[in-house]
């Protein structure tokens, strides 16, 4: 018997998926493990692999289309098999589903307005509109008329002083004497045309983002706590510890530091480690840390640190950077992205002091780390100089009081305002 291929579900939350690039074609002999279809979930592109071993012999989408879970997306001729003879047997019975572009068309353009849409003429100023016949030629006398276009002079920018708005000689000769007199107005330099508008349509992970983001700023009312911290200490520890890990080229960041407090922090304060469902509080046993990664063009993406209260400074970087870089390749598996009970989000990159973040549903909480920079401080009554960090937390406050938010914030700064503490 043929192995029909159906979509699997490749992230957590999935509900449909893109094909964004067949690796195989008809024709093609394949075993199982290798990699059929990138396919564009509400995550991630993401490698649909083969679980049967076969001959391609017929695909059921082209590129782009969507496709529902658990429905076919390819067949596979068995050994023995014709594949040309299950390709008629079972191609036709499945019907490709169309693409959300193709469902939605090409928008209309609105039409144009022409230059007497708002039931004026246009182009004509006020003053020189009493000289305008019904026609639209300005009224004159034939010797006025004669003359300005020797002068090569539009009559109807000449203002009238005869009967009824009539241009006649003498405005004319009035004009042209005035003109010779002003300095024509140099010509203004071309201005380089607009780029023209792209519309780029949404992929399937900015429309879940979109969602989400949505969903949240609706059903959370959120609380914002910031605190300051004072981070001398961990970025001098950060350089000797570096230097310890040069020769296996593993160099800290200071939001390793900031990850390792937080999973303490949710370890001893369960309640902003947990989510909100209608009916209860659910506190998570396990502290798995999101850590919010930009990709390019595409948008957001949240893999997930497992256990992260148990591992070490150097292994948060390792898995960390591993995480990151499989996101940067869309080879996140589901599981790295399932499972997350708090989630940290770090613009301190890209220079931002501070920030809110959206807290990602079901989670109760999600922290907003800013750059670790310079500032005036207060020392022993004396001022000085010092780096300082600054955190902003939003919290479900259906779930998260004032008081919560703000004792896990403490907790965290004393961490990394006494970075040997993380050692206790």
């Amino acid at each position: 018997m043929p192995i029909e291929v159906t979509m699997p579900k490749l992230s957590p939350t999935m509900e449909s998926g893109k094909i964004a690039q067949w690796m195989v074609k008809v024709g093609d002999q394949v075993k199982e493990g290798d990699v059929l279809a990138d396919v564009e979930t509400d995550k991630a592109t993401m490698a649909m692999s083969a679980y049967d071993e076969g001959v391609v012999a017929h695909l059921d989408f082209t590129v782009g289309e969507e496709v529902g879970l658990g429905q076919r997306v390819l067949v596979l001729a068995k050994k023995g098999e014709d594949p040309k003879k299950v390709a008629e047997a079972l191609g036709a019975s499945k019907a490709p589903v169309k693409s959300d572009q193709a469902k939605a068309g090409t928008p209309g353009k609105p039409e144009a307005q022409g230059a007497g849409s708002n039931g004026k003429e246009a182009g004509a100023h006020p003053a020189e509109a009493a000289h305008v016949g019904s026609g639209g030629r300005a009224r004159s006398t034939p010797l006025a008329r004669k003359i300005a276009a020797e002068s090569k002079v539009d009559i109807a920018t000449i203002p009238g002083s005869g009967p009824g708005g009539r241009v006649i000689r003498s405005d004319v000769e009035s004009f042209l004497e005035k003109r010779t007199k002003t300095p024509a107005a140099p010509s203004p330099a071309p201005r380089p045309a607009a780029a023209a508008a792209q519309r780029i349509p949404h992929s399937n992970m900015r429309k879940t983002i979109a969602k989400r983001m949505t969903q949240a700023k609706q059903e959370a009312p959120e609380i914002h706590v910031t605190v300051d911290v004072r981070v001398d200490q961990v970025v001098a520890v950060r350089e000797r510890l570096n230097k310890q890990l040069a020769a296996e080229k593993v160099k800290l960041s200071l939001g390793d530091f900031v990850t390792k407090a937080v999973a303490l922090a949710l370890r001893k304060h369960p309640g902003v480690n947990a989510s909100f469902e209608p009916d209860a509080i659910v506190l998570q046993g396990a502290v798995n840390v999101g850590i919010a990664v930009a990709l390019p063009n595409s948008g957001l993406i949240v893999p997930v640190l497992k256990n992260a209260d148990t591992l070490g400074l150097k292994e948060i970087r390792v898995q960390s950077e591993q995480l990151a870089s499989a996101a940067r390749e869309n080879k996140l598996t589901g599981d790295q992205l399932a499972d997350g009970t708090f989630t940290i989000s770090n613009l301190g990159m890209y220079g931002v002091r501070q920030f809110d973040a959206i807290i990602n549903l079901p989670q109760v909480a999600i922290l907003a780390v800013g750059a670790a920079e310079k500032r005036p401080v207060v020392e022993n009554d004396a001022l000085t100089v010092g780096t300082v960090l600054t955190l902003t937390i939003t919290a479900d406050h259906r779930a998260v009081d004032g008081a919560l938010a703000a004792e896990f914030l403490r907790t965290v700064k004393g961490l990394l305002e006494e970075p040997a503490s993380m050692l206790l």
